[in-house]
């Protein structure tokens, strides 16, 4: 009769626990009443980190502006990038310059110079036996990046910064010498 007892307790134990398992299963692979949680908007954004510094758009020569605004609306800054990595020519570059900063905008033409700066770079030796403390050896190089050489053009009223080569440009930045664009173009960076 014990033995009865312990099995039927044990059928009873295991058939308790098979019940459980199978509700948790069906419970969790029910649908779940709550909405979807949704993306957040716009209005939501601004509304924990106020508007934003800068806004991109793609003009019709295929380059991208990531324009940076004074709080009186007025462009401080223009970063002018290629879509693809072909680079922007010359002829893109003007149709934009010309919309964004025409000639009587600028004003008066200051000085020119060549951008001749050296970028290095940290690369990793791979074959190289690492040190005391684990790392990789490392050494300095130089880095043929773009934003390395080009020339700037100021003017009265507004500086363009061409990285790259003549018709061959890897980035171009147009910065706005007004007041209320004072301190805006260090805390956009």
């Amino acid at each position: 009769m014990r033995r009865k007892l312990l099995l039927m307790r044990s059928v009873f134990s295991f058939a308790m626990s098979a019940i459980i398992l199978f509700l948790s299963g069906v419970q969790s692979s029910s649908p779940k009443l709550e909405p979807p949680a949704s993306t957040q908007s716009r209005e939501t954004v601004q509304k924990f980190y106020g508007s934003p510094i800068r806004e991109v758009y793609r003009t019709s020569q295929d380059l991208t502006i990531t324009a940076s605004f004074a709080s009186n609306g007025n462009l401080c800054r223009a970063d002018i990038r290629a879509e693809s990595d072909a680079g922007i020519t010359d002829s893109q570059l003007n149709v934009v310059l010309n919309e964004l900063a025409p000639e009587a905008v600028r004003g008066k033409f200051k000085l020119g110079t060549f951008l001749n700066i050296t970028c290095l770079k940290v690369l990793e030796q791979e074959n190289s036996a690492p040190d005391s403390s684990k790392k990789p050896a490392m050494e300095l190089t130089v880095d043929p990046c773009a934003e390395c050489s080009g020339v700037s053009e100021d003017y009265e009223r507004v500086k363009i910064t061409k990285y790259g080569n003549t018709n061959r440009h890897s980035s171009v930045h147009v910065t706005f010498k007004q007041p209320e664009c004072e301190g805006l173009d260090n805390a956009s960076h």
